[in-house]
């Protein structure tokens, strides 16, 4: 039997209901449960504050969703699965000589496609309101007023003073070796009103034990003559670690941005790692997407064998906390060197793919 534009259509629009049905019960899910945790985090740092709380879990949501789209996508699978069963309609498709292949192909083309648009369309903002919430969390529950930001022209920090009245601006075009010192630094010295209190130009600043270590000191205040110091210490509450892990995480880039900032990292001597593991994660995720309804169709055959509808429920469920296992620990070797980058992305929607269809191989001619 050939599969028509018709039938097509119809199994096409009873997986848009149920795919919808599993995004609802998921947001809903998610925007509850970070809700209730950021209000807690938001009460141990002061009075809780609902609004903010609630403010909070929708800047965060779209990234939770892009997060747990995979279990979406499988429930979603496993939904129309059982719908047409349970009407009879897949068993009369599969008695009239039509492949579970067949039915199968615009299932995983709506999904393919849908993974491309939101990675190439959507992601976009999705990275501008996690970049927000970042910004947020870090400001009213991490009480975090250090800000760094890593771009064409050099690092740059800012970071406030050691009696809360000024701030310190800091630019720097490298990092050393070593992962603690800046080279060719310049503090620009601010009070609470923005005004320009003195400049600091040196060569290089060392960070250790809690000190910017300056040396041979170039110090220009207002409009006095510049004086020149062989050292000077400044307090801070950065570290090294903060400095090479806390500026703009790999989820607040567009896929768009993170080829050009990989190049800026790297050039100023930053590790990109979790970067690079991101954009091929990025680049791979319509296929892991797709590997999700492979993997929720040996069930639904299954399903049709037996009529156990436990089976098919705790099959889905297994399955996706494997896969997200799986991928989760891929993706942490990938960000951490153990493993290539490119093959932390590619390793988890291969492996899907592959056993979804060996499965399904198996169970079709079972």
């Amino acid at each position: 039997m050939k599969l028509t534009k018709t039938l097509s259509l119809y199994f096409s629009k009873k997986f848009f209901i149920s795919l919808a049905v599993s995004l609802a019960i998921s947001t809903l899910v998610v925007l509850l449960i970070d809700s209730a945790e950021l209000a807690r985090r938001i009460s141990k740092v002061g009075e809780g504050d609902f609004l903010l709380a609630s403010r909070l879990a929708l800047l965060k949501l779209p990234e939770m969703l892009l997060e747990v789209l995979p279990f979406i996508i499988l429930f979603g699978s496993l939904g129309t699965f059982f719908l047409l069963a349970r009407s009879s309609e897949l068993i009369i498709v599969r008695v009239s000589g039509l492949s579970i292949w067949q039915f199968l192909l615009p299932i995983i083309t709506i999904v393919l496609a849908l993974g491309f648009i939101i990675i190439f369309f959507i992601q976009p903002f999705i990275a501008a309101s996690t970049e927000r919430f970042k910004e947020l969390e870090a400001k009213f529950i991490q009480g975090q007023e250090n800000l760094i930001t890593l771009s064409e022209n050099g690092l740059w920090l800012k970071e406030e003073g050691e009696n809360n009245n000024d701030y310190y601006i800091i630019h720097a075009l490298g990092l050393g070796n070593q992962g603690n010192n800046l080279e060719n630094v310049i503090f620009f010295h601010h009070d609470n009103q923005g005004r320009l209190l003195k400049r600091i130009d040196t060569d290089k600043a060392i960070l250790d034990n809690g000190k910017w270590e300056l040396s041979d000191v170039w110090i220009q205040k207002n409009k006095q003559p510049s004086s020149f110091s062989k050292s000077l210490l400044i307090s801070t509450s950065l570290s090294p670690d903060q400095i090479q892990e806390n500026f703009s995480p790999p989820e607040t880039f567009s896929i768009w941005k993170l080829p050009k900032f990989i190049n800026i990292t790297e050039n100023a001597g930053f590790s990109s790692l979790r970067h690079k593991t991101r954009l091929y994660i990025l680049i791979a995720f319509p296929f892991f997407l797709a590997s999700m309804v492979l993997a929720a169709a040996p069930f639904s055959i299954n399903f049709l064998r037996t009529g156990k509808i436990n089976y098919l429920l705790l099959g889905g469920l297994i399955t996706g906390f494997v896969i997200y296992t799986f991928s989760n620990v891929v993706e942490a070797f990938g960000a951490s060197g153990a493993i290539n980058p490119i093959l932390s992305a590619w390793l988890p929607p291969i492996i899907a793919i592959l056993t979804g269809i060996t499965a399904l191989l198996f169970t079709e001619e079972s």
